[in-house]
């Protein structure tokens, strides 16, 4: 079947975007050289062939850093020429991060003599902004041009910040600027694209010590716009809205006193004297998305005293009316994850329990997860949450229907709906349950009494709870399980109980063995050796398999199979040695 005839027969489903390289072979072939700056025809394929060559890796870093060097010594002399070309700015900016320092120099002594042109310029905005964060980044470590690196980074920001008005509305202007506080505050980008992008670099990014002179650089920014006339317009515009709330996570970590003069004057902006007070009118601040963003980020950094305030003046009264709307249901989110206020959380949930089954109706589930995750977090309206929950899935009676919980859960749908469109096991274990429902699940073991949680999932049919711990996000919910210092032992003993003559299925697949590994975890020998006598039954059509031989080797099956009382011995022998360690660390 054709692309077309499949977009006529599935009207919904997306065209696929074309990739950068094979747009720029397309143009190349009709002899447009890319956008911006012109390029000689060799010029433009030798660039497209080496996004090409650099996308396909190298063996190791001595091969990439000879062909980086390569590439830089056919833009000598050409920096600004090439970086003004939509494919050579895309190459360049691809490379610069593992640029030599003799490259970095002639791109910063390039770019430094052209600034004025060179900040809002389609193409090279892009590598000015990459110059920016590498020489950023270099002027942190040993380098032998540690403070040119420094005096570069310095120059262009402070260019940016003495022309504040005019680049502040300029779409490329402002990134750099953008650029330049995250990484002056050490924040990390969200980019998912970024090579910052994994946990450990984003922790290491936000730990890392701030240069004062960097930090002076950001409280200046906001003393200069804080003075601002136009001040209240900045929430309005989009490129403005995204300048302010980078600056405002910045000064959360430089400046709480230049924070707290921003909270005051942005909550005069959320909540005009003039507006009608008509409790069914939504404020302004709800009506645009650029706005609505800034809220969100003032929710995130606002100490509680400004929080406490924005939730009276914004929020109170139009919970349940914020939650069903699209733009502004993440808003309610923020409001509640930032809560830390007992008294105010109970409010916003007295406000919001009735609605939870309109709420979940309207696909805003990440609004349940928030006060599921409250409830946790604050110790407070865990029962009436649970309650609240069972009405939403009309599960609560007659008490029958409570087993039902957990399915209704993970799928979020209603009782009638799961029973109208019920899923074979095979099905549950393969389909794509919700994600705020399997989490919230997670959360509810974790309440003080997760008792009606528990019992729900030790009265499941043990087929579907099977295919439920077999599935990508319902394996999770059994760590919890496992976990929770609110589940009893005993509760946990019945699972392990429960699960018996599933136990060969759970190890031979990959989600399954997750569970499997979970339970056996969490069982005492006298069911571990239970479990061991199950699995040596056939134990080809489990051990054989790719994630069966991972489990084989974890719970040490060959042992097993070759000596049980050696095998038993070695768990006695490991409890021995915790024991032993624990009275060394008493000594």
């Amino acid at each position: 079947m054709n692309e077309k005839s499949e977009i006529q027969r599935n009207p919904n489903k997306r065209k696929r975007k074309k990739s950068f390289l094979k747009n720029a072979r397309k143009y190349a072939k009709k002899g447009h050289f890319g956008c911006g700056s012109r390029l000689e025809s060799d010029t433009y394929d030798y660039f497209v062939k080496i996004m090409e060559v650099f996308r396909e890796g190298f063996d190791n870093d001595e091969d990439k850093r000879i062909f980086v060097d390569n590439v830089f010594q056919q833009t000598d002399n050409q920096e600004i020429q090439c970086s003004c070309n939509q494919v050579g700015c895309r190459v360049i900016e691809m490379l610069l991060p593992f640029a030599n320092d003799n490259v970095m120099k002639k791109y910063m002594d390039s770019f430094g003599n052209e600034l004025r042109p060179l900040c809002c310029d389609k193409f090279a905005s892009h590598v000015l902004e990459e110059l920016v964060t590498q020489s950023c980044a270099r002027s942190t470590q040993s380098n032998d041009m540690k403070e040119e690196y420094k005096e570069f980074t310095l120059k262009i920001s402070k260019f940016l910040l003495n022309n504040l008005e005019d680049y502040i509305w300029d779409t490329y202007g402002n990134h750099i600027m953008r650029t330049c506080l995250q990484i002056f505050s050490n924040i990390p980008k969200d980019d998912p694209k970024s090579k910052d992008s994994g946990k450990n670099s984003k922790k290491e990014i936000e730990e890392a010590p701030i240069v004062p002179e960097y930090a002076d650089v950001v409280i200046e920014y906001g003393e200069r716009l804080l003075t601002w006339p136009q001040f209240p317009d900045l929430c309005k515009n989009e490129k403005t809205s995204g300048f302010l709330q980078i600056l405002l996570k910045a000064l959360k970590k430089l400046s709480p006193k230049l924070l707290k003069k921003y909270m005051k004057k942005l909550l005069e902006c959320f909540t005009p004297e003039d507006e009608n007070k008509d409790s069914n009118k939504l404020l302004p601040v709800f009506l645009a998305t650029s706005s609505i963003m800034v809220l969100e980020t003032y929710l995130q950094v606002a100490p509680q005293k400004y929080l406490s305030k924005i939730y009276v003046k914004c929020f109170a009264g139009k919970l349940f009316k914020l939650s069903t709307i699209r733009n502004t249901n993440f808003a309610v989110q923020k409001l509640i994850t930032h809560c830390q206020e007992k008294s105010e959380f109970e409010s916003i949930f007295d406000e919001l329990a009735d609605h939870f089954a309109n709420i979940i109706q309207e696909g805003h589930t990440g609004i349940i997860w928030a006060i599921a995750d409250g409830c946790k977090r604050l110790s407070s309206k865990q029962g009436p949450f649970v309650n609240s929950l069972m009405k939403a899935f009309n599960c609560l009676e007659p008490e029958t229907r409570q087993s039902s919980l957990i399915i209704c859960l993970a799928r979020m749908k209603t009782f009638e709906d799961c029973a109208s469109s019920s899923l074979s096991n095979e099905e549950l274990q393969k389909t794509r349950l919700n994600l705020h429902g399997t989490l919230i699940l997670q959360i509810l073991l974790e309440f003080n009494k997760p008792i009606k949680i528990v019992n729900s999932i030790l009265e499941m049919d043990i087929n579907n709870l099977k295919a439920l711990m077999s599935n990508t996000q319902g394996s999770h919910i059994v760590d919890s399980f496992v976990r929770s210092t609110y589940v009893g032992e005993k509760s946990r003993e019945k699972l392990v109980r429960k699960m018996k003559g599933t136990y060969q299925d759970l190890a031979s697949t990959k989600f399954g063995s997750r569970s499997f590994e979970a339970i056996w975890n969490a069982a005492g020998l006298k069911h571990k050796m239970a479990i061991m006598d199950e699995l040596s039954y056939k134990d080809g059509l489990w051990s054989n398999s790719e994630h069966g031989k991972i489990i084989s080797n974890k719970i040490h099956y060959p042992l097993y199979k070759r000596n049980k009382e050696e095998w038993k011995n070695s768990f006695n022998n490991k409890k021995d040695a915790v024991i032993k360690l624990l009275e060394e660390v008493v000594k």
